[in-house]
């Protein structure tokens, strides 16, 4: 009975070993790293570029300056919209008419009071004081949209700079100094957001049915095969007919860029991918039997077959 006890325990251990064995099987699905986002940073007007601030390669965080359009006439036109909106002689004669007029309407009032003076009289300086008034009015509301024309030639210039719409890096610098930019071509810089990175997978259907919107995955990056952590970002509401598989995106975590945006990616799923399937590859088609090709029918005969 002693000599049985250990025997038994080998066993059950062996068993338990190739149940783990069974359980950790996993696939690995290929796939490829690229920028989450990829964006073309254009100028919203037309003009001569006057500075590029940035090299292919350069680090920009979000509202940076990467270029500027020529704003040596806007510059002119907005000192003269600013002298313009702070001209004070219209409105301070306005106003000064508008006291004279009231100061004589007043003193009419009481003139008429004492019979000094006729209705006709008092009646035409309420006119006259209504009138100024109105002048007034106008002077007031020509420095207001003095005031907005200054504000539109200030946003016409911020216009003239092209700023980095995210943080990201610089992969390429389509303009130079002294170059137009049309309304056909108006993309200065392409800046792509590297942190995070997505992964681009196609699963097969049997594998993704556990997979689930913003879960956690396991993934294998580079050649290197470094482990990462990723989060499901998008999963494909309709399955290739061809391949049998369906379009996963994997948003991975990249802070310090340690890992490189177009790599082999390799995302870790349990369960086995099935047969006659590569990993992120189309099912193939009807294998060939007996290692030979099977026979091509030409005009109604079989080649490679005797006749």
């Amino acid at each position: 009975m002693m000599k049985k006890q250990p025997q038994r325990l080998g066993l059950c251990a062996a068993l338990a070993a190739c149940l783990l064995a069974g359980s950790a099987t996993a696939a690995e699905v290929e796939g490829f790293t690229e920028p989450f986002r990829d964006l073309d940073v254009a100028s919203t007007d037309t003009g001569i570029v006057s500075l590029i601030n940035v090299k292919e390669g350069d680090r920009v965080q979000k509202d940076q300056v990467l270029g500027s359009l020529d704003q040596t006439l806007l510059n002119a036109t907005l000192e003269i919209a600013d002298r313009s909106r702070n001209a004070k002689g219209r409105l301070n004669s306005a106003e000064a008419d508008v006291r004279l007029r009231t100061e004589r309407s007043e003193k009419l009032k009481m003139l008429l009071e004492r019979k000094h003076a006729t209705q006709e009289e008092f009646d035409r300086s309420q006119v006259e004081q209504e009138v100024s008034a109105a002048q007034l009015l106008v002077v007031q509301e020509e420095l207001l949209v003095r005031g907005l024309e200054y504000d539109r030639i200030k946003v016409q210039l911020e216009q003239r700079q092209v700023r980095s719409p995210i943080d990201g890096v610089v992969v390429r610098v389509h303009r130079d100094v002294g170059e137009f930019v049309s309304v056909n071509d108006p993309v200065i810089a392409t800046v792509v957001q590297l942190d995070p990175l997505i992964a681009t997978y196609s699963v097969p259907s049997l594998l993704s049915k556990d997979i689930k919107p913003n879960a956690p995955v396991d993934m294998l990056v580079g050649d290197a095969r470094l482990p990462a952590k990723g989060v499901v970002e998008y999963i494909a509401p309709v399955t290739d007919a061809q391949s049998g598989t369906i379009l996963i995106k994997v948003r991975l975590p990249n802070p310090n860029h340690q890992y490189r945006s177009g790599e082999k990616s390799l995302l870790v799923l349990s369960g086995e991918l099935p047969k006659g399937q590569t990993a992120g590859q189309p099912k193939s088609g009807p294998p060939a039997t007996n290692g030979t090709k099977p026979p091509v029918k030409t005009s109604g005969l079989e080649v490679g077959k005797p006749r």
